[in-house]
């Protein structure tokens, strides 16, 4: 396993005991995506709900990309999972009789999102360590994963670089398990923690692995522009929106009903877009998003870290607005796989948001993204029990270190931020092409721990870019200012290898 959010950590406990797993993790066991996660799951519980409604919103808001049988497993499977992390002691927001309290976010046609406040990420990572813990689960902190091991078209493990012991090393295994989350680090703006540079999806790139939709980078619409924690930008839950925050200009002009029916809870990709819009149009740098109208005592209660964090950086959100940017959010592309997240490396799964499992298509809907790690790690853990030992090669060379190692990763950032955000042109996208291109071309062969995450991310760069010049139409989170209608001979999925995009 590389990883060791919600994803990795699902599937590490759920694969039969008689496994050897050990689990290898770039920082901290809860720096992860899963563990910054304010807004909670999707999943089907409330009176008046019924999977075929969640399904439909899923679908609608995937811009004819999803695929309807990952989206109906995704839909189906979630209750049962969710009320056994409940079970196994996440501390989910219930009422007196421990019924769900649930939420309602953008794009969803009901409440459905089972939450624990304002933390549910963290919550639901405390309880699947403390499992972890208790089957006796290895977890390698400080080890940086620099590469898969291929033979035949078949991953046989990884090599991967020992912080604390300064060596690169060779781990065999007859399976290996991406779980290394997504590339927001990519843009200057982001929420994602510092090590969200797309590992996973580069080292599967650079292994022979299909990638698919990189294009579709979703952006949150209210990250506060004032606050900055260890390298990313403070998210403000969509869950405010969906109790009736309301977003405004500087002069305290609501705006959203301009631009969908739905308003404040428009999906993602359309909330980013306005916000984008009228910063353009009046010449700000952020937006606000308004909640001082509702109940102070509420707002403290309901979300909390919130609360607390603004008020630190001097936002009392039950009196003034709160200044808003869209960020970069949520890598809804990444490692194409089957529905057992099978990639299409015999050997070599990848989970989360680092995969491409076709649930989200061309726009996450709001609180899939938990559910879809939790469903398809448990659907690979059961997978995995039928696959045969591995005949592991004898000798597996250590790869030579690079003799130079740039950092490009301030210089990827600002191009990414400048031309391939939420706003896009043919002209804007190929200069970024030539830009980022002509920095992977000084780096140099081999691999090196100094440079690897400046690798993946000037690699997953170009992805997005080539991707992004592939769709010659606007669907969903890919918005082409010079070709803004969806183009119905486009509708399928952006499919790209390393032959594609670095011969």
């Amino acid at each position: 396993m590389i990883g060791s959010g919600i994803a990795g950590l699902t599937f590490a406990t759920k694969v039969n005991s008689t496994a050897e797993i050990r689990i290898l993790t770039k920082k901290r066991k809860a720096d992860s995506n899963t563990n910054y996660a304010q807004g909670g799951i999707a999943s089907v519980f409330g009176d008046g709900d019924s999977i075929e409604q969640h399904i439909v919103d899923t679908m609608k808001a995937g811009v004819g990309l999803c695929h309807a049988d990952a989206v109906e497993i995704m839909v189906t499977s979630g209750p049962e999972l969710v009320q056994e992390l409940f079970t196994m002691g996440c501390r989910f927001s219930v009422d007196a009789h421990d019924a769900f309290l649930l939420g309602r976010e953008g794009g969803h046609s009901q409440r459905r999102i089972v939450h624990a406040k304002d933390y549910t990420g963290y919550e639901i990572e405390r309880v699947l360590l403390e499992r972890a813990k208790q089957k006796g689960i290895i977890i390698s902190e400080n080890e940086i994963a620099l590469d898969l091991i291929v033979r035949n078209n078949e991953c046989c493990g990884v090599y991967y670089f020992d912080a604390d012991t300064h060596t690169i090393d060779v781990l065999l295994a007859d399976i290996t398990v991406l779980a290394t989350g997504g590339a927001g680090q990519a843009y200057l703006h982001t929420t994602n923690p510092p090590i969200a540079t797309g590992d996973g999806i580069a080292m599967a790139f650079r292994a022979g692995a299909r990638i698919a939709n990189m294009e579709f980078v979703q952006f949150h619409p209210t990250a506060v522009y004032t606050i900055q924690l260890d390298g990313r930008a403070f998210l403000i839950s969509e869950a405010m929106r969906g109790e009736g925050g309301v977003l405004k200009t500087t002069d305290g002009e609501p705006f959203m009903s301009k631009y969908s029916d739905a308003d404040n809870l428009a999906p993602r990709d359309i909330v980013a877009r306005a916000c984008v819009a009228e910063m353009k149009r009046t010449g700000e740098k952020h937006v606000l998003l308004d909640v001082s109208h509702l109940p102070a005592d509420f707002l403290r209660n309901r979300f909390p870290t919130i609360y607390d964090t603004c008020l630190r950086w001097g936002i009392d959100i039950t009196r003034e607005p709160i200044p808003v940017v869209p960020a970069a959010h949520y890598t809804c592309g990444g490692v194409q796989v089957n529905t057992w997240a099978q990639s299409s490396l015999k050997r070599l799964y990848a989970l989360g948001e680092c995969a491409c499992t076709g649930v989200h298509g061309a726009n996450r809907l709001a609180s899939n993204s938990l559910l879809e790690a939790l469903v398809f790690a448990a659907r690979a853990a059961k997978n995995v029990e039928h696959i045969e030992p591995l005949t592991h090669p004898e000798d597996v060379p250590i790869k030579e270190t690079a003799n130079k190692c740039p950092d490009h990763k301030l210089m990827i950032k600002e191009i990414m931020s400048e031309y391939v955000g939420v706003i896009r042109t043919v002209q804007g996208l190929q200069t970024a092409r030539g830009k980022i291109r002509r920095l992977y071309d000084t780096l140099a062969d081999g691999i090196h721990f100094m440079n690897a995450e400046s690798l993946n991310m000037t690699q997953i760069a170009l992805m997005i870019i080539e991707s992004a010049l592939r769709r010659k139409e606007s669907r969903g989170l890919h918005y082409m200012e010079d070709l803004p209608q969806k183009d119905p001979n486009c509708a399928s999925d952006t499919v790209i290898d390393r032959k594609a995009i670095l011969t």
